[in-house]
């Protein structure tokens, strides 16, 4: 572990040959874009919570490729991911479903082929579609790679920061991920390629880092060093930020490429991330077992020059499973549906406002009694956030946890006792919603009338 900076230091030096070259390849094609339509890039970071970015107001510029998006484009400040956990995200951004629906609720289950993926709807519609992975998690033989004409999903075990042979009753074969540097110099190559063609594109890439283990290479994680470092946790945290602007200064590698290509007026670029990080703020390092603000909390980002105004942010919450819908909109594409996410297309491109009372919701996997990184787990986790309330019960754990976001954005004054009445209401709006989503369908169950009247009574319904 000890030589895996120095590996990405070198690393950091081998796209720039590569994208060197591609670049003429994409000044040779440049007159031939005019026609193509709308190109997609959309890009996922791993393990990237909000409020560790400089965009979204961290005091170390840990982003600023990030920060440059979001002048350029449009940055969603309440951005939420259904779960904090990688492969359900993925698949509920490829699908518009929440994980209730679409089955994947957590990491080494399969995606089924019937539902449709926006791959598979983008290439119907006379796109070019291609990928670019870093993670086993994200491996083609879970479903991920429906409608991608080409998946690129091998690693090199020379490079990768985590080495093991099974992951989640899974043989891996070959190398569990790739560092940044490699998923730049793989994408870099392939956006050469649908550069050159006269179809528009949809290039999916997803960064490993700053997925633990934290290992940024010296030049950047110098940077964030902690100042104690007989703290463990500050030295974690430093260079889970160094993991972060590493992968943002690999990013940036990325953009450039796009630009001279000439084709950046007419590529629609978003990036986000699966899931956020806990750093012990709830008592739990990594994800996946809470889905407090820290986990379940992302970036979200949108860049369309022309079509998205820039320097714009919008402060109402969306979610994840938008962003298959909004695409669809932005380019003009009919949407056939079915989707459980909203566009958010007329609130980028015109102006329209989106809804501060909308109802997100979230969920964790089933867990077996037991302990999962020091936090005590019992079947599945459901939460929902709707104005300044934010709604946790585990039924399995015999939890109930309310929160006044507005107030305690930390999430650390559990308010079940004191306003018992808005946390029966949210309990019975997860109720239904549990209800509606397991059965394949967003249609929302009807509430009984005496669930119907406390909601009313607190503003949550007319």
């Amino acid at each position: 572990m000890r030589f895996l900076p120095f590996l990405k230091s070198v690393d950091s030096l081998v796209p720039k040959i590569a994208l060197a070259a591609s670049t003429l390849a994409f000044l040779s094609t440049s007159a031939c874009h005019r026609e193509r339509g709308m190109n997609i890039l959309l890009v996922t970071i791993d393990t990237l919570r909000a409020d560790h970015c400089s965009t979204y107001g961290y005091a170390r510029e840990t982003t600023p490729t990030l920060q440059g998006l979001s002048e350029q484009g449009a940055r969603m400040a309440l951005a939420y991911a259904p779960t904090a956990t990688t492969g359900p995200t993925h698949a509920s951004i490829m699908t518009s479903l929440y994980p209730l629906t679409h089955g994947v609720v957590k990491n080494g289950m399969t995606l089924d082929d019937r539902f449709e993926t926006l791959a598979e709807r983008l290439r119907a519609a006379g796109y070019r579609t291609e990928a670019v992975v870093s993670s086993f998690v994200l491996d083609a033989k879970f479903g991920y790679a429906q409608g991608f004409e080409a998946y690129d999903d091998d690693f090199d075990a020379a490079h990768a920061t985590v080495h093991r042979t099974e992951f989640d009753g899974h043989e891996v074969e070959g190398a569990f991920d790739q560092t940044a540097p490699r998923t730049t110099e793989k994408a870099g190559r392939v956006l050469a390629r649908l550069a050159a063609g006269r179809e528009p594109f949809f290039l999916f890439v997803h960064y490993f880092d700053p997925h633990a283990p934290y290992v940024p290479p010296f030049d950047v994680g110098d940077r964030f060093a902690a100042a104690d470092a007989r703290d463990e946790l500050a030295r974690s945290i430093g260079a889970y930020d160094g993991e972060i602007a590493f992968a943002d200064r690999e990013l940036s590698g990325l953009l450039d490429s796009l630009a001279r290509s000439g084709l950046e007026r007419e590529t629609l670029v978003v990036v986000t991330a699966d899931h956020g990080e806990g750093l012990m703020q709830h008592g739990h390092m990594h994800h996946g077992v809470q889905i407090y603000e820290e986990a379940v909390r992302v970036p979200l980002l949108f860049r369309l020059p022309g079509r998205i105004a820039a320097g714009r942010t919008f402060v109402e919450p969306v979610e994840l499973i938008d962003l298959l819908p909004t695409v669809f909109e932005l380019a003009g594409i009919r949407f056939p549906g079915p989707a459980q996410g909203r566009s958010l297309a007329p609130a980028l491109a015109g102006g329209a406002p989106l809804d501060p009372q909308r109802e997100v919701y979230l969920h964790r996997r089933h867990y077996a009694p037991g302990e999962v990184g020091g936090i005590r787990v019992a079947g599945e986790q459901f939460g929902i956030r709707s104005g300044r309330w934010k709604y946790i019960e585990g039924d399995e754990e015999g939890t109930r946890e309310l929160y006044d976001l507005d107030h305690d954005p930390g999430e650390r004054v559990n308010l079940v006792e004191s306003a018992p009445q808005t946390a029966d209401a949210m309990r019975a709006l997860v109720a239904a919603w549990k209800d509606a989503h397991r059965r394949d369908t967003a249609e929302p169950l009807e509430l009984s009338p005496e669930d119907l009247e406390r909601l009313k009574a607190l503003g949550y319904v007319d």
